[in-house]
């Protein structure tokens, strides 16, 4: 009797568990299809519209490489000013067109002169050098468009310098929005068969002395002090500048930095084109042994 008794009550718990095992059963189920639906029912999370936009001219093509750069580290949209009347096709008309226009402060028009920047915080905006600062057509598009409480980054190309005198004259001009640092590259470095993969890593460089609050100043703090040339600077100088004989430049005294080679700059007098001696700066850089030759940067002018 008593073995009978027991068999009913472990009947009876295998009875229960396996209630209790299908309840569980039945509400990992329900838990499952609950997740399920709502993985396929949420969507996707839609990306942050962007903000900054690069606004360029560009003569030659430089400037249009250096701008996808620019877009393409800080996923810019951008827009490319067009002029109604084209500059001519050679180099030496297009010089004489620019110096009338920049010698009668008549701008050229442009075909998208007000492109809409309402939605947007940062401009990155783009040219080529002529005549020591920005091309006439961002005249055009400056006094087209208000820029004041917007960021403003400047980048630019050039045949051997005019980064920090176009910057300049772009913080007087637009004195209500917050210009920063400008980037320059050489039209010679950027077109180079690894122009853009030289020109990009230098804008990541770029974008990080930003973002540090970097100055003019501060960026040449890892120089040594002024010291006269040695032999050996003065060959690295006359390699380096070969190029440019147009400019008559003479260096007085050289400051170095140590990199992944050297970082050389010289403070020279220089007579471009003929004209009065001004004093200016000459960064050079000149690769590790085996690894290229000398190679001019910029003069800062």
């Amino acid at each position: 009797m008593f073995r009978k008794l027991n068999l009913a009550v472990a009947a009876l718990s295998m009875l229960g568990m396996s209630a209790m095992l299908a309840a569980c059963n039945e509400q990992k189920s329900k838990t499952e299809v609950k997740k399920d639906v709502a993985e396929v029912a949420t969507p996707a999370p839609t990306p942050a519209p962007t903000k900054s936009v690069v606004v360029y001219y560009s003569q030659n093509g430089a400037t249009k490489k250096l701008a996808g750069i620019f877009a393409n580290a800080r996923n810019a949209e951008t827009v490319e000013l067009k002029l109604v009347k084209p500059y001519p096709s050679t180099y030496d008309s297009t010089i004489a067109a620019v110096k009338v226009q920049r010698d009668s402060k008549q701008w050229p028009a442009l075909e998208n002169a007000k492109p809409e920047l309402a939605k947007y915080d940062t401009v990155y905006l783009g040219y080529p050098i002529m005549f020591g600062s920005f091309a006439p057509p961002i005249y055009t598009f400056l006094d087209s468009n208000d820029l004041g409480g917007k960021v403003v980054v400047p980048f630019c190309t050039y045949g051997s310098g005019g980064r920090k005198a176009s910057a300049a004259e772009l913080k007087t001009l637009e004195p209500n929005a917050n210009v920063t640092l400008a980037y320059g590259i050489s039209n010679k470095r950027i077109t180079a068969e690894n122009g853009a993969e030289v020109a990009a890593k230098e804008v990541e460089g770029f974008f990080a002395d930003l973002e540090t609050g970097k100055t003019e100043e501060i960026l040449l703090g890892g120089y040594s002090e002024q010291r006269p040339l040695t032999a050996e600077d003065s060959a690295v100088f006359a390699e380096a500048t070969k190029d440019y004989a147009y400019l008559s430049l003479k260096p007085l005294s050289v400051a170095t930095q140590i990199v992944a080679g050297t970082n050389y700059l010289f403070v020279c007098e220089m007579k471009a084109f003929g004209g009065p001696a001004t004093q200016t700066n000459v960064k050079i850089f000149k690769p590790l042994p085996g690894r290229g030759a000398a190679e001019l940067i910029v003069v800062e002018k």
